[in-house]
């Protein structure tokens, strides 16, 4: 994916959002129009007074971010982009959109171990000690939650425990993971802007021609997953994906739905088994007034196709402020990740 200019250049076409822009501690800026702007901080939203950014301070902008890709937001009025340090932005300008919206999502500063997770209180220890027995016998592991819960977070945390002498084919649609390992080739998807779309199902199934010992999708949105599924039960056992959905069980009906877009989709009860047979743990995270951190997880254990039912077994189970796993006690706590 090409990228455009990174969040300094852009402080001279935000009037108003300087200080934003040069904040460590603001994960994402919610530009909603003219003079209407929220920011999240802390993994809370606040609103932040901009009354000098009009729509034509938010016209140039859009120009600038789209003008490195070779774009032009008057012709292409949804625009995804990567600036220069990583972090993404979306843009929507008419006649798509009433007014210039824009999206900044800060990368972010820092990984976070599966050992910072469980100190901070985001990750249980027993979720941690199943997902890494799950690993270990080669069987994997889809994580789930909703848009900024700590998903990508929770799956970098993840890829830690995979054998450090086993090879790793990762395949995003951006690179947001922090992969630290010799033996790993990442794969970018550019489907918005190359000539030529590569979409993330035309990398999972060139992935295979690698030797991957594991793949990690860093989201599941569409046909992609019947590959992907192809791939889990035919030898590539210890392997990660994430996907969005409410709690851990719809995750795996989502998957399975992910999976019959695919062209020449096997019949639901089918796509279903599979499902079964490809992941073993669910994980399921959640955000909070401002916490992030594991709502529950389950182990997979099969479908019953008379009731359209899965079958699984609890692993954790957080309610409202309180939280009870098996085995210890733990509470969850703040997690800015």
């Amino acid at each position: 994916m090409k990228r455009a200019s990174g969040i300094g250049h852009l402080i001279p076409f935000l009037p108003g959002l300087e200080a934003l822009l040069k904040d460590a501690e603001v994960s994402e800026i919610m530009i909603n129009g003219p003079g209407n702007v929220w920011v999240e901080r802390a993994g809370r939203l606040e609103p932040h007074e901009a009354p000098a950014l009009t729509a034509g301070w938010l016209d140039r902008a859009a120009i600038h971010i789209a003008r490195p890709l070779g774009l032009d937001p008057a012709a292409r009025p949804i625009l995804d982009a990567r600036l220069d340090d990583g972090s993404r932005v979306a843009i929507c300008t008419p006649p798509a959109s009433p007014d210039v919206a824009i999206t900044i999502r800060r990368f972010g500063g820092r990984a976070f171990s599966a050992g910072d997770l469980v100190r901070m209180g985001s990750l249980p220890k027993s979720v941690l000690r199943v997902a890494r027995d799950t690993l270990a016998a080669r069987r994997n592991i889809l994580v789930s939650g909703g848009t900024g819960s700590g998903k990508t977070t929770l799956l970098n945390a993840l890829i830690e425990l995979l054998p450090e002498d086993e090879r790793i084919v990762a395949i995003e649609d951006t690179l947001e993971l922090r992969i630290d390992r010799a033996n790993c080739v990442r794969f970018e998807a550019g489907s918005t802007l190359s000539e030529t779309p590569v979409e993330i199902r035309d990398l999972v199934r060139h992935a295979l021609r690698h030797r991957p010992d594991h793949i990690v999708v860093g989201e599941v949105r569409g046909g992609e997953a019947a590959d992907l599924l192809q791939a889990l039960n035919t030898g590539h056992g210890g392997s990660l994906t994430t996907v969005h959905a409410n709690n851990a069980r719809s995750a795996l009906s989502r998957l399975a739905s992910c999976a019959m877009q695919a062209e020449g989709a096997l019949p639901w009860e089918v796509t279903c088994r599979g499902v079964v047979d490809g992941i073993s743990l669910v994980v399921h995270v959640a955000r909070r007034r401002g916490r992030r951190f594991v709502e529950e997880s389950i182990e997979v254990r099969g479908y019953e196709p008379a009731s359209g039912r899965w079958i699984t077994e609890p692993v954790w189970t957080a309610t409202g402020e309180r939280a009870e796993e098996i085995e210890p006690h733990t509470q969850p706590m703040e997690v800015n990740a």
